[in-house]
C-alpha cells in the first residue's frame, strides 16, 4: 500500500501529478518510437497546409468584400428603378423638369453598377474563387498527406492506454475491461451492493476494477425526470369607453390592454449523473451522509465563521442526544466534524475508528482545498458499500477511445494524449481522494474474487445498457417519439458467450394543446385567454440485441474488423448487434 496517498492532496500536488505526467510523456514518446513516423517531415508538411489555409482565409475576405459592394451596387440599382418609375409618374402628371432629372439618376444608377457588377466585380469574384479552389486543392492534398503520414502512430493508440497509465502511476489500482458478473456478485454477497439504477435511468458507460484489492465501478447514467414547464399565452383586448373632458363635455375613446395568462404542465427533462461506487469491509455497520458544502470557497474569515456557527449547532445535537438517548458524539476536532459534516452517522465508535486524527486532518485538507477541486462531493456509506457523487466526475470524458487522439499533425496527437491522461487522472484521484483520505479504505480485503461461477446471464445488465446506448437510442425509438429516450434491457436468453436481450425505449410524443385561462380586462370583463402548450405522452418500443464477448481492445477489434456498422457497437471487449425491429 502506498501511505503517501492517505494525504491525497499533497501527494497529488507533490509526486502524483508530475509523475503521471512524466509517465504519459514517456509512453506517448515509445509509441512515437514504435511508429516510426517522420516528425520533422509531417511539422512541414502540417505547416505548409497552416500557410494554405491562411491564404484561403484571406481570399474568403476578398470574396466577401466583393460580394458586400456587388450588394451596395445592387440596392443601388433597385433605387436607380425606383426613381425612373417616379419619374414616369412625374412625366404624366406633366413635372417635366423634375421627371427628367429623375429619369437621369435613375439611368445612371441603373447603368452604372450594372457595368461595374458585370464588368469589374463579377470577374474578380470569379478569378479570386478560382484561386481560393486552386489553394483549397491543395490544402486538400496536404491534408491527406499529414493524415497518411501519423497514421502508423495514430494505429498504436489503445482504449487501454489510459488504464495501463494510471495503474503504472498508481499500482494499487487494476481496471477491468468491463464490469463483469463475478464483480457484481462479490458487490451483492460482500459489501452490501446499493443498485443505483431504476426504471429511470440507462447506464451509458462504467469504469470498473479493482483497488487495494476492493472492487470499484464508476457508472454513468442517464437519467429521466418528470418536472414541470410554464407556458404563456396572450390576448389583446380592445373596447370603447366614455368620458368627461376638462370641459364637461363627453367624449369616447378607444382603449386596449395585453392580457397575459400562464399554465403550468408535466415535462420530461434529462442529465446525466455519474458515480464511483466501492466496497469495502472497513465499518461494516456505519452509515453516514457527506453533503458537498463547496467550503474550498469561503475566505479565511468565512470558514472560521462557518465552524463557530457548525460547533454551536453540534453541541445542540449532542444535547438532544443524551436527552432522547440518541447515539451523536461531537468529534473533539470540531473543524472536521463541522465541515465534513456527517452527522446523521449512526456507529460513533466505528466512525472514530475509521476517521483517525490522520484521516480528519486529510479529509480537511481536501475539503478546503482551494488549488482542485475541494469539496465538491457528497459521500454516501451504507455499511460496506461506499458512493462518491462528485461535480467534477459529471464533465469527465469517461470513454478512453483511442480518437480522444487522433489528428493529422503530430505535435497535436501529443497534446491530446497529455492532456487527456492527466486530466482522467485527475478526475479519477480526486474522486478516490475522500476514501485516500481514510486509512481503513486501503487496507486489505477481507472478501476475495471468486472463481466465477455459471451465471444465468453473460454479463450484467449494467452492460447490457451500456451497448444498448453505445448502439445509440434513436435506432430504438418508437416512430411517434419526439425526445430522447431510456433504454432499459431484459435479458432474453444466453448462448455461449452471447446474451439476448430486449431493449426497450421509453419516450414521449408529443401533441399541441391549447388551454382557455379566464382573465378580467381593464373593460371589466372576462375574457378567455389562450395558452398553447405541449403534451407530451409516454410512448416505447421494443427491439432485441445480440451482445456477444470478443474480448478484444478497440484496436485490435479494429485490426479484424474495421468500423462497427450501422445498428452496431463495440465497447468494453463487447459487440452488441441489432437483430429485430
Amino acid at each position: 500500500m502506498n501511505y503517501e496517498l492517505l494525504e491525497p492532496v499533497k501527494y497529488y500536488k507533490n509526486i502524483g501529478k508530475q509523475t503521471h505526467l512524466d509517465n504519459a510523456t514517456a509512453y506517448f514518446d515509445d509509441l512515437l518510437s514504435k511508429s516510426r513516423i517522420n516528425v520533422e517531415e509531417n511539422r512541414k508538411t502540417v505547416k505548409e497546409y497552416n500557410e494554405q489555409l491562411s491564404i484561403i482565409d484571406n481570399l474568403n475576405k476578398v470574396i466577401r468584400r466583393y460580394k458586400i459592394l456587388k450588394g451596395f451596387l445592387i440596392a443601388a440599382i433597385v433605387l436607380g428603378v425606383i426613381l425612373a418609375i417616379v419619374s414616369i409618374y412625374q412625366f404624366t402628371e406633366s413635372v417635366i423638369d423634375t421627371g427628367i432629372i429623375l429619369l437621369i439618376l435613375g439611368a445612371a444608377l441603373i447603368v452604372i453598377p450594372a457595368l461595374l457588377i458585370k464588368k469589374k466585380i463579377n470577374p474578380k469574384i470569379k478569378d479570386v474563387s478560382a484561386t481560393r479552389d486552386k489553394h483549397t486543392a491543395k490544402a486538400n492534398e496536404l491534408l491527406a498527406l499529414a493524415w497518411s503520414q501519423v497514421a502508423p502512430l495514430n494505429a498504436l493508440f489503445d482504449d487501454t492506454d489510459t488504464f495501463a497509465l494510471i495503474e503504472k502511476t498508481i499500482p494499487d489500482f487494476n481496471f477491468n475491461v468491463r464490469f463483469t458478473k463475478a464483480q457484481e456478485k462479490l458487490f451483492l454477497d460482500k459489501y452490501d451492493f446499493v443498485d443505483l439504477q431504476n426504471g429511470d435511468c440507462s447506464m451509458t458507460d462504467t469504469v470498473s476494477g479493482t483497488f487495494a484489492g476492493n472492487p470499484f465501478i464508476f457508472g454513468r447514467r442517464r437519467v429521466h425526470q418528470m418536472g414541470t414547464e410554464t407556458y404563456t399565452g396572450t390576448l389583446v383586448i380592445h373596447w370603447t369607453e366614455t368620458y368627461r373632458d376638462s370641459k364637461g363635455n363627453i367624449r369616447t375613446r378607444h382603449r386596449s390592454e395585453t392580457l397575459y395568462a400562464s399554465v403550468v404542465k408535466p415535462k420530461p427533462y434529462y442529465h446525466t449523473n455519474t458515480f464511483l461506487a466501492y466496497g469495502c469491509q472497513a465499518a461494516p455497520d456505519l452509515t453516514f451522509t457527506h453533503k458537498t458544502q463547496h467550503s474550498e470557497d469561503l475566505s479565511e474569515k468565512g470558514l472560521e465563521r462557518k465552524i463557530e456557527k457548525g460547533e454551536k449547532q453540534l453541541e445542540k445535537k449532542a444535547r438532544r442526544a443524551l436527552k432522547n438517548g440518541g447515539t451523536f458524539q461531537e468529534m473533539a476536532n470540531s473543524e472536521f466534524d463541522v465541515l465534513f459534516g456527517a452527522t446523521d452517522r449512526n456507529h460513533e465508535v466505528q466512525f472514530r475508528l475509521m476517521f483517525t486524527p490522520l484521516a480528519q486532518t486529510s479529509m480537511v485538507e481536501l475539503l478546503t482545498d482551494k488549488e482542485h477541486y475541494g469539496d465538491d462531493f457528497d459521500f454516501v456509506k451504507q455499511k460496506r458499500f461506499n458512493a462518491i457523487f462528485s461535480d467534477h466526475a459529471q464533465n469527465w470524458c469517461m470513454s478512453t477511445s483511442a480518437k480522444n487522439y487522433y489528428s493529422y499533425d503530430v505535435d497535436q496527437i501529443k497534446a491530446n494524449f497529455i492532456n487527456f491522461n492527466t486530466t482522467y487522472f485527475k478526475s479519477v484521484f480526486f474522486d478516490f481522494a475522500p476514501l485516500f483520505s481514510v486509512p481503513a479504505y486501503m487496507e486489505e480485503p477481507c472478501a476475495s474474487l471468486e472463481v466465477p461461477e455459471e451465471y444465468r446471464m453473460n454479463h450484467t445488465y449494467y452492460e447490457h445498457e451500456v451497448m444498448a446506448n453505445s448502439i445509440g437510442y434513436g435506432h430504438f425509438t418508437h416512430e411517434s417519439s419526439h425526445t430522447e429516450a431510456i433504454l432499459k434491457t431484459e435479458f432474453a436468453r444466453k448462448s455461449d458467450n452471447t446474451d439476448a436481450v430486449v431493449v426497450t425505449a421509453y419516450s414521449y410524443t408529443t401533441v399541441p394543446r391549447v388551454d382557455f385561462v379566464t382573465v378580467r380586462g381593464g373593460d371589466g370583463n372576462l375574457h378567455a385567454v389562450p395558452v398553447p402548450w405541449t403534451e407530451y405522452i409516454p410512448v416505447s418500443k421494443s427491439t432485441g440485441i445480440e451482445i456477444e464477448n470478443l474480448d478484444l481492445s478497440e484496436r485490435q477489434f479494429k485490426e479484424q474488423f474495421g468500423v462497427a456498422a450501422s445498428g452496431h457497437a463495440y465497447a468494453h471487449g463487447l459487440i452488441a448487434k441489432k437483430i429485430s425491429n
